[in-house]
């Protein structure tokens, strides 16, 4: 590559396992940590980006954990014209659910299809100044910073338009269904994990099935796994006819 043109380089962060992925190369630098908060995933990433001392100019996109994010479904609303409407409409969303969007978030909101539910994502404001701290060298870029359901919403393949499907996010203290029907996603559903995994996952896929009766395909997506991960036991117990694909969230950067 030219060192005049700018690297694309990925870094993901979660809890347990964060991960930076250089353009052409074949494994990613992970970094394994413990604990959990904003504090620790910022530290992460100034690891991450210490990795990167030798390289040239760098375009970088950052996707993180749900638990960092504040993330909630729009209801398509035919009457939103203006940005501040679309805004505003998205902050009542994010009050109905019980987070209150203040100046103290970073907040981006949208449709992905005409006539269907979109999403809005916040990031606390402090914590991504601090990022953006970190990365202000003259030969970084810090192109985009995405929690992982926002990213599956605007990048993952949405299944056949005339059936049902469910894309699984799975992170080490939390799962995430977002549910999708007739090309739209419908629903998302979290669950904490305490403990099994299976337990956690059959708890969530219970609820998901008690209003999606007829999900054809179940897409599986491990924060921490960059090759074709094995979903967990838990999916085919409950959804013994679906067809289950392993994706992976690098591929949405």
């Amino acid at each position: 590559m030219s060192r005049l043109l700018p690297e694309n380089v990925k870094i993901g962060l979660f809890p347990g396992c964060c991960w930076l992925k250089r353009s052409g190369a074949a494994e990613p630098i992970i970094v394994l940590v413990e604990g959990q908060g904003a504090e620790v995933l910022q530290a992460a990433f100034g690891a991450l980006l210490a990795q990167l001392s030798d390289a040239g100019p760098l375009n970088l996109h950052l996707l993180v954990s749900d638990s960092l994010a504040a993330v909630t479904l729009l209801p398509w609303q035919e009457s939103l014209v203006t940005d501040p409407e679309l805004r505003a409409y998205a902050q009542a969303c994010f009050e109905q659910g019980g987070t209150v969007i203040d100046d103290g978030w970073v907040m981006q909101c949208g449709f992905r299809r005409f006539r269907s539910s979109g999403m809005a994502y916040a990031l606390p404001h402090s914590w991504l100044s601090n990022v953006m701290t970190l990365s202000e060298v003259p030969r970084v870029r810090l192109k985009t910073a995405l929690p992982i359901s926002a990213m599956a919403y605007w990048r993952h393949s949405i299944a056949s338009a005339d059936g049902q499907s469910l894309l699984l996010l799975v992170e080490r203290d939390r799962l995430t269904a977002l549910t999708s029907a007739n090309g739209s996603v419908v629903n998302r559903d979290v669950q904490p994990v305490l403990g099994n995994i299976d337990v956690s996952g059959v708890r969530l896929l219970k609820r998901v099935m008690a209003s999606q009766r007829n999900i054809q395909t179940v897409f599986y997506c491990d924060s921490s796994s960059f090759g074709a991960a094995s979903p967990q036991a838990f999916v085919a117990a409950c959804l013994p006819d679906a067809r289950i694909a392993s994706v992976s969230a690098v591929e949405w950067i």
